[in-house]
């Protein structure tokens, strides 16, 4: 494979303007030659990608990608920016966010592939979380929940709600990640392949009511997921809330600790959950100004 420096050089020379006679004795349009360009750019980015220069590798689809929107080829243009996501994925996080930005852009407002943008966009949450942006992850999985709805992909979309709620909880945007819990608790009511999941669904959407130190409301939603699902009430995650409740009523905080206990011994507890019975633990059982009535 040839050299990519040469490649680029002689990329970079095909994109000067051509004026006067020697545009027209050429023969060559600048469109034409934009493409030529182009063809040279992903020839030198394929080269750096084999010898595993990833980072100039993407650098190269992005040329490519610049090129190509100034021919409004948005499709192609949109592609290799995702090439160039790929390549940044594992040397430059940020280029790679940046990439995968403008390609989801394109895919939305210019090819109108919702499918597409959201798959991306689920791409792009897990960049952001991946380098700690919890906030831009939340609002990405929200989006990708959003696109996947827009395309009738009602599991995915679902997967990608679920993501943002789990999100939110940890980030302590309880009233948020309830909001959330509804959609994908709805979504699942009439569905034989995920009603399974209610009972985790009802679990941490009511740790979340508690946390907000509401235990009026918990004790409706305990209501309305009976009704919604008849085997709620023999579930251990709802024997749990209401030993819960019991203990948060009471103000018994060793009750409360010896009844977590019991359940993690059989159902071991995720670290969501864990976070989220502390934080009721501190906030609710140990706080004596707390109105539960």
């Amino acid at each position: 494979m040839s050299d990519p420096k040469q490649l680029i050089a002689e990329a970079e020379k095909l994109l000067k303007p051509q004026s006067g006679f020697f545009s027209f004795i050429s023969g060559s349009s600048q469109s034409i030659r934009k493409e030529d360009a182009t063809d040279l750019y992903i020839q030198a980015a394929n080269s750096y990608r084999l010898k595993k220069d990833f980072n100039q590798a993407g650098n190269q689809f992005m040329k490519a990608a610049e090129v190509q929107q100034s021919l409004s080829n948005h499709n192609d243009a949109a592609n290799h920016l995702v090439e160039a996501y790929k390549c940044y994925k594992s040397t430059s996080p940020t280029n790679a966010i940046g990439a995968l930005s403008q390609a989801i852009h394109i895919f939305l407002t210019q090819n109108g592939q919702f499918r597409r943008a959201a798959n991306f966009t689920m791409d792009l949450a897990e960049l952001y979380e991946n380098v700690g942006d919890t906030a831009n992850a939340i609002k990405s999985y929200e989006q990708a929940g959003d696109y996947f709805t827009t395309d009738n992909a009602e599991a995915l979309s679902n997967k990608a709600f679920l993501k943002c709620a789990d999100l939110s909880a940890a980030s302590n945007e309880y009233k948020k990640a309830i909001e959330l819990y509804d959609i994908v608790i709805k979504n699942s009511l009439n569905n034989s392949l995920t009603k399974w999941s209610l009972k985790d669904y009802f679990f941490k959407s009511l740790l979340c009511v508690l946390c907000t130190e509401d235990v009026v409301e918990t004790e409706k939603r305990m209501e309305k997921y009976s009704q919604d699902d008849p085997n709620w009430p023999e579930t251990r995650e709802c024997k749990l809330i209401v030993g819960l409740l019991e203990s948060i009523n009471n103000g018994d905080v060793e009750d409360y600790s010896d009844k977590v206990f019991d359940y993690d011994k059989f159902s071991k507890l995720d670290k969501l959950k864990t976070q989220l019975l502390l934080k009721i633990k501190t906030s609710v059982v140990e706080n004596d100004e707390v109105d539960i009535l």
